[in-house]
């Protein structure tokens, strides 16, 4: 017996990124999954009168977009901040005019958050300080995050609520800001410092910004989840779940309110929690699933805080912030991690910190040998030949920025010199036998999957310049990390990734064909249709 299709898919050019780079013209589509994928003809038998058949045209399909490392839920909440990104906001005066604003907007004591603040695209030329933020705040605590996510700033009233003074030491893996000569507090907060301040996902305490409450973070969610559904993703990693994230991605799939799926990457600090209820990993269903559990050893390659052995090219003694810098601390923590079932997802930028965590992943395989553990180094920027060669002896993963080269590439060789050209190393990683994934880091990177296949492709920055043209790559190796590499990131190759029979049916529909599209137009492709099992999300046939 033959079964009937839901919806079958036709008049299309299917790129089906399975093993063999097969080109279909058709797909059948039943209950969530593909039932076959073929010629029309073969597709045919499939159909009956209840069949909704949607013809494309001669468009281009190809398995909905996965970003490997997200951050989800961060930027479910960034509607609710001041937008202080680049494009918005080009000087501190108008920075402060923004903040001077809101303030007027809001009764005293309520908090004022910015988001996506970049210093070094302030028209003033240096960096913002408690003190500017004093002179048009003084009833509102305040806090600006620059883009990286990795430091902050916060106004005095934001301080005293924290309880920090010109006399507070430093937190452990992060740093107070002070001024030269007199010490006193500029406002700044590093790494843990604003971690412990603001991220509840990182926080072992309640933090002193406070989160939003759950009805508001589960309609932004929906919505923001819409928003990268437009731009063709269909699945994310969201790299730092905190658990009160869990209860609403939990709540919307059991609702069916989600419209794309979530890998979750719990935080290191909460693993005890799952390991007290015998959570092994992985768990989940192919909705939301945890299969990680991350932990961070070094700060930011934007925020200039990643780990370097050899210091930055316009400051050599500066080698960047270590949050763990305790080799030690580090193998204990990867090994629990290991033992307990789930990949170590260790965030190291820094050629420092990748070091570090290369020793821990091999120190914890010898002690307590596991099959395939997978584990994963997020965004692995600064890697040479030898950590090539270590992590594909260990099979580590690495997940690098896909667009970051676009978005940042004007301050990369002022902050790293020649290392630039390496970083971001997509086709080392490949030659070496690494298994490598697409992820944007978002949204301290650009989210569009099209936007990070074009950087990767072209290794073009926003201004044109090329940066390491050695470390291009095919498209069809592109499309695959964000497919094929960034399904086997969560250990779901089975099931995502590819369009092939028994897959799920998430799929993105364009509107030009990326093979017959100039490589540095390849961003401005319109996203047609999105598909997530077998349900339109975002556009039409």
């Amino acid at each position: 017996m033959v079964l009937c299709a839901d919806s079958v898919i036709h008049n299309a050019q299917v790129r089906t990124m399975d093993s063999k780079g097969s080109i279909a013209q058709a797909i059948a589509i039943w209950k969530g999954l593909v039932l076959a994928v073929g010629t029309e003809g073969e597709i045919e038998p499939f159909c009956a009168q209840t069949t909704q058949k949607l013809d494309l045209g001669g468009r281009t399909v190809l398995p909905g977009f996965i970003d490997a490392h997200e951050h989800l839920s961060w930027f479910a909440e960034e509607p609710l901040k001041l937008d202080c990104s680049p494009q918005r906001i080009g000087s501190l005066a108008d920075l402060l005019d923004q903040v001077g604003r809101e303030a007027g907007k809001l009764a005293p004591g309520e908090w004022i958050r910015g988001v996506l603040y970049d210093d070094t695209k302030m028209a003033e030329g240096r960096p913002l300080t408690r003190f500017d933020l004093d002179s048009v705040a003084t009833e509102h605590p305040v806090i600006i995050i620059h883009v990286s996510a990795h430091w902050a700033v916060v106004n005095s009233v934001a301080l005293k609520l924290g309880g920090l003074s010109d006399r507070s030491p430093d937190p452990k893996g992060g740093a107070l800001g002070r001024e030269p000569g007199s010490g006193r507090l500029d406002g700044r907060l590093v790494e843990m410092a604003m971690f412990n301040f603001a991220f509840e996902s990182l926080a072992e305490e309640p933090t002193v910004v406070p989160p939003f409450p759950p009805q508001v973070r589960r309609q932004t969610l929906q919505d923001a989840a819409r928003t990268l559904n437009v731009a063709g993703v269909c699945g994310v990693g969201d790299a730092l779940t905190a658990p009160s994230y869990v209860a609403t991605y939990r709540d919307l799939a059991a609702d069916m309110q989600l419209t794309l799926r979530v890998n979750m990457i719990i935080p290191y600090i909460f693993l005890p929690w799952l390991e007290r209820i015998g959570l092994r990993g992985p768990w989940g269903n192919e909705w939301i699933r945890c299969a990680g559990i991350k932990v961070i050893v070094d700060g930011a390659i934007a925020g200039r805080t990643a780990a370097m052995k050899n210091g930055y090219a316009d400051a050599p003694d500066d080698h960047g912030v270590l949050l763990i810098d305790d080799q030690a601390e580090l193998d204990a923590i990867v090994a629990r991690i290991h033992r307990a079932g789930y990949q170590a997802c260790v965030h190291a930028n820094g050629d420092l910190a990748i070091e570090m965590a290369l020793k821990s992943i091999e120190r914890a395989q010898v002690a307590y040998p596991r099959k395939e553990p997978r584990h994963r180094i997020e965004h692995c920027t600064m890697v040479d030949d030898a950590l090539l060669g270590w992590m594909a002896r260990l099979g580590v993963m690495a997940l690098p920025f896909g667009s970051y080269l676009y978005q940042h590439g004007e301050k990369l060789e002022r902050f790293y010199g020649a290392r630039a050209a390496r970083m971001f190393a997509h086709n080392s990683f490949l030659k070496a036998g690494v298994k490598v994934a697409g992820s944007s880091d978002h949204p301290a990177g650009l989210y569009p999957p099209l936007l990070g296949v074009q950087s990767m492709v072209t290794r073009r920055t926003a201004s044109g310049q090329v940066i390491g043209p050695a470390e291009r790559i095919s498209l069809e190796e592109a499309f695959r990390m964000y497919t094929v590499y960034a399904a086997h990131a969560s250990g779901e190759e089975h099931l995502k990734g590819q369009l092939s029979p028994g897959f799920l049916a998430d799929l993105v529909v364009l509107d030009l064909d990326p093979w017959k599209t100039p490589p540095e137009e390849i961003s401005q492709i319109g996203v047609r249709l999105t598909m997530v099992g077998g349900r339109i999300v975002h556009g039409y046939a």
